[in-house]
C-alpha cells in the first residue's frame, strides 16, 4: 500500500512505539508530523529517521492534557503539512507506573 502525498500526524512520536509507527508511515510514502511532550532527544531522533526516508517531517511540542494546546498544535501541523489525512493517537505515559498485584 502506498501513502504517497498523504500527511500523517503521530502523537507521542518521541517514544519507541511512536517512532516505529512514524517511520513505517514515512516508508509507505507519507509525510509525518510528530508530537512529543518532553522527550526532545527522542523526537529529534525520530525526525532524523523519517527524513532519512526522503519524507518531510517536523516535531511539535504538545501536552495533550491541555485541550487548547491540542487545537493550537493541530493548526500548526495543518499550516505546515496541509490537511491531516492520518491521525495516530499514540501519546501515553507508562514508564515507571507500578501496577497493583
Amino acid at each position: 500500500m502506498t501513502l504517497d502525498g498523504l500527511s500523517a500526524f503521530v502523537t507521542g512520536g518521541s517514544g519507541d512505539i511512536g517512532r516505529a509507527i512514524s517511520v513505517a508511515l514515512a516508508e509507505a510514502g507519507a509525510n509525518v508530523a510528530i508530537s512529543y511532550v518532553g522527550h526532545v532527544a527522542g523526537a529529534e531522533d525520530c525526525v532524523s529517521d523519517i527524513r532519512a526516508t526522503g519524507r518531510k517531517c517536523a516535531q511539535f511540542q504538545l501536552d495533550q492534557r491541555d485541550a487548547s494546546a491540542i487545537e493550537r498544535c493541530a493548526a500548526q501541523v495543518e499550516a505546515e503539512f496541509g490537511p491531516i489525512d492520518i491521525l495516530v493517537n499514540n501519546a501515553a505515559w507508562n514508564i515507571g507506573i507500578p501496577f497493583p498485584d
